[in-house]
């Protein structure tokens, strides 16, 4: 079978990676209406919403052991196909009865953590899965990174829709016409989706030995055992995956930044009075950016091929640099002469103005972010696309789903020490670490609200995170020129 003729069969494969993130991204449905779940039901406040709203990704965090059961414990004589089957089904499950808790006007915040991850733990498990198929065909035909290049595509369209969707509905359950408890529940239909795709598409040899479900569970010696080999067996995996490590620091720096999400939502919304709408339709305009940055970096990967991973890795690091003093923007007093950079908005005719209900700073967020976002999609595309050439096809599944999990890991932890440092800056016992900063030359937005203050230094800190990235992708090409190893970002013709 020529090349060729391998390629044109890969296109109900298509289906079975393509699929799964698809419905990854009408997970993001429910993410407006989380935020607001958070704040108006739950009640939880700024720290403690900061918190609830890192931890519930915490099913994505064990996305290595999956990737181990998938690469070496069968499920009823299929290593990928049926837990690709199950997880899918386990989702509507979990989604349910969130939605069940709903209905019945259960409050406990640690409840919901427990059910969101638990729901978010099957969509971890099916990626996995997804992107070991991913690997283990993509390294055959040489188009590894047209895969994730498709994947990415995929997300970006379903996240933008799903995001868009969920504003609209959380606008209609603060007057009362929609509830939450709906919102969890059409949640967990799209899995069924990938369920019926793994089942029709997923081409897989049976094991020679089946492990039936029941049997796959060991005694306690044997986990004893396993519990002992770790050690060996992740000095083993670190050893035969060296370029995986330098992967993770750079990923690490660059998505790391001790992150306010929830708090800065909260504070638009007190202060900056964005709506439901504004949200949907930022994040999903964010969503349909992702989709044409991803078209875009395809078209210029595929284009330009002497253009090398680390000269798009050191362009998207000067943006973000270039784009720092933006980001005091949502922060600015009304009259800040800053925005005198943007009067052209004051003078914009209203009846050529689609959305003449927002304010200044819903439209700067709207205009940063697809900037920004726009910039910036190499800086995770690219180390993927790395990771998927050079993990040893042995550990496709964990390997590969090693480096995922840091996006996911990251995400938490920039969360967690978020709040705590929100806290901290907060606390009486600082009060001379605001007292300083407010009035210098750092504080741009020139508001004393301890608020706008705290949120303005983790700006800063967020700059120092970034350029820290710099040593990782000097290491890395070092690395790459040491093994002889060439990387091809686009599509072989």
């Amino acid at each position: 079978m020529t090349l060729q003729t391998q390629k044109n069969t890969h296109k109900p494969f298509k289906w079975v990676i393509g699929i799964p993130y698809f419905v990854q991204g009408t997970s993001y449905f429910t993410e407006v209406p989380i935020l607001y779940f958070i704040k108006n039901v739950l009640a939880l406040g700024d720290t403690g919403g900061q918190l609830f709203n890192s931890l519930r990704s915490l099913g994505w965090l064990i996305k290595p052991v999956w990737g181990y059961i998938s690469d070496r414990i069968p499920l009823y004589g299929y290593r990928r196909k049926s837990w690709y089957i199950l997880m899918a089904c386990l989702a509507l499950g979990f989604w349910s009865f969130s939605a069940g808790l709903s209905l019945a006007g259960v409050r406990i915040p640690l409840l919901y953590l427990f059910v969101f991850n638990f729901a978010f733990t099957t969509y971890a498990f099916v990626d996995v899965v997804c992107d070991a198929l991913m690997v283990e065909r993509g390294r055959h035909l040489n188009q590894v990174g047209s895969f994730i290049n498709f994947q990415w595509t995929v997300l970006g369209l379903a996240t933008a829709a799903a995001i868009y969707l969920g504003g609209w509905v959380q606008q209609q359950i603060l007057v009362e016409k929609f509830e939450y408890w709906i919102v969890f529940l059409l949640t967990g239909i799209p899995p069924l989706a990938t369920a019926y795709v793994g089942w029709r598409y997923i081409e897989e040899t049976p094991v020679p030995h089946q492990i039936e479900l029941p049997q796959s569970v060991p005694s306690w010696q044997r986990i004893r055992l396993f519990l002992q080999s770790l050690p060996h067996r992740f000095s083993q995996f670190r050893a035969n995956n060296r370029v995986i490590w330098f992967l993770v620091l750079f990923m690490f720096f660059w998505k790391f930044s001790p992150s306010i999400g929830f708090i800065e939502r909260s504070y638009l919304i007190d202060v900056r009075h964005f709506r439901p709408t504004s949200f949907g339709t930022i994040l999903s305009v964010g969503g349909i950016t992702f989709f044409l940055s991803v078209l875009t970096y395809r078209w210029v990967v595929n284009r330009y091929h002497s253009i090398s991973w680390d000269q798009y890795l050191y362009a998207v690091v000067t943006l973000a640099v270039i784009s720092f003093p933006l980001s005091f923007y949502l922060y600015l007093h009304p009259q800040h002469p800053w925005w005198n950079a943007f009067d052209v908005f004051n003078s914009w005719p209203e009846n050529l103005n689609p959305l003449p209900e927002w304010n200044r700073y819903e439209w700067f967020r709207l205009l940063f972010q697809t900037f920004f976002g726009f910039a910036t999609i190499p800086a995770f595309i690219i180390p993927l696309t790395l990771a998927g050439e050079t993990v040893k096809l042995q550990y496709a599944g964990v390997g590969y789903a090693f480096l995922m999990s840091l996006a996911n890991v990251t995400d938490m932890f920039e969360g967690v020490i978020g709040a705590g440092l929100y806290t901290l800056f907060g606390n009486p016992s600082m009060a001379w670490l605001l007292s300083s900063f407010s009035g210098s030359w750092l504080d741009i937005a020139g508001v004393p609200d301890e608020r706008t203050l705290i949120l303005q230094i983790f700006v800063y800190i967020s700059m120092v995170t970034t350029l820290l990235t710099i040593p990782f992708i000097l290491l890395l090409k070092r690395e790459f020129d040491r093994q002889g190893i060439a990387i091809t970002l686009g599509e072989m013709k």
